[in-house]
């Protein structure tokens, strides 16, 4: 019998889920945080491969501190992501349960979805970003969020636990020319469409510096507004308190066609916007990035 080593792994993650489910059910959110800090503590005791992969970020951000103090900022990084994907389940499995938001700037975000050409809502692997993409569904028009999505993964949606309706459209990104069709389509009809913009998988790109160093971040969402004459609003979310979190828009812009020759200079000032909107909020959230690897070598 082959010994198949994937299996096992998933095995495991989808048991460790379990795990937490349960003691949601039993104990509620402040029950499953309780269990998450042992867990957390131990992984990082027993996992060199963790500390590598989050110090890619952590020298960046903070470059003055030393091998102790990374350790501990390596914790709460950690600790924050597991804090998000409990808030996922408890959202998810617990009747009634509900986080409350602040949404900072939200009339220019009305205004502009009042103009009727679209808007395209940029934002990232931060804080608690897809329970909170559950709030921004009173726009009076659909909201559709691209993103790459299984059914079948480990780490579900709170949604999927749920077994309800999504709040908004699924365009998946892993489907027909990566769903920029059906996006575009969303944004004529004048409604929302939200795009990670950290996180390069294949397409357009452009190379800016983040953190002090060049990185290559993806730029499809730019070529859609300039294509659309849709406005791209930068939108970063950040959990605050244990049942609390914010979201902030950091920038407003309207990327305009241009030619082939300029293409690329156009590309990169527009990503360079979302670079800086993204740093200044790591300079507030410096613990709520979860891109757990060498973000600079791509």
């Amino acid at each position: 019998m082959s010994f198949d080593r994937r299996a096992v792994l998933r095995f495991l993650e989808a048991t460790g889920h379990n795990i937490f489910y349960v003691m949601l059910l039993l104990f509620g959110q402040a029950g499953a945080y309780l269990l998450l800090m042992p867990v957390i503590f131990s992984y990082l005791i027993f996992s060199r491969k963790i500390h590598r992969n989050v110090a890619y970020y952590m020298k960046r951000r903070f470059p003055a501190h030393g091998v102790l103090r990374l350790w501990f900022d390596t914790y709460q990084l950690v600790y924050s992501f597991g804090q998000v994907l409990v808030d996922r389940g408890w959202l998810g499995l617990c009747r009634g349960a509900r986080l409350n938001g602040e949404l900072v700037g939200q009339d220019e975000l009305l205004a502009l979805i009042a103009k009727g050409r679209g808007l395209v809502l940029l934002t990232a692997h931060v804080g608690n970003w897809q329970t909170a993409l559950s709030h921004i569904c009173g726009f009076k028009v659909p909201v559709n969020s691209l993103m790459h999505y299984e059914q079948e993964a480990v780490a579900k949606h709170y949604f999927d636990l749920r077994r309800e309706s999504v709040p908004f459209k699924i365009i998946k990104s892993n489907g027909f020319m990566g769903g920029m069709i059906e996006s575009t389509a969303a944004l004529q009809r004048g409604e929302v469409v939200t795009i990670m913009g950290d996180r390069y998988a294949g397409g357009p790109y452009a190379e800016v510096t983040f953190l002090g160093g060049k990185v290559r971040l993806p730029a499809a969402a730019y070529s859609l507004a300039a294509a659309t004459g849709a406005p791209v609003a930068i939108l970063l979310a950040a959990k605050t308190r244990r049942r609390d979190y914010i979201m902030k828009v950091w920038d407003i812009f309207y990327p305009e066609p241009c030619d082939r020759n300029h293409r690329q200079e156009h590309l990169s000032r527009w990503t360079g916007r979302f670079a800086q909107s993204l740093e200044r909020y790591l300079g507030e959230y410096p613990y709520q990035w979860y891109n757990f690897f060498d973000f600079w070598s791509q």
